[in-house]
């Protein structure tokens, strides 16, 4: 991984934001990140030209019903129940 910082994160829906640990991969204007929630379950993020692509499907949900906005430096990304917040600047910055 390029680099490993703490995002705030909601494995449930309706549950409030905690701290979870994001790894990110970069290549060619695109990153992957692996955030893990505390509890050890971890769910891969893709995105590529400053726009978030995908979740992988895990056993909570497929990764297909998503939502995302990039608001003030910050992507805010709905996979499934789960929810992210991701600095940009930490996701792209080589």
């Amino acid at each position: 991984f390029d680099t490993i910082f703490d995002v705030r994160c909601a494995q449930d829906a309706g549950r409030p934001p905690v701290v979870c640990r994001a790894a990110v991969a970069r290549a060619d204007g695109a990153a992957v990140v692996v955030v893990t929630f505390p509890n050890g379950f971890a769910r891969t993020l893709t995105l590529a030209d400053g726009e978030f692509l995908r979740g992988n499907p895990t056993m909570s949900g497929t990764g297909t019903d998503t939502d995302w906005r990039l608001t003030d430096g910050t992507y805010y990304i709905r996979v499934d129940d789960q929810r992210f917040e991701l600095p940009a600047r930490l996701v792209f910055e080589n």
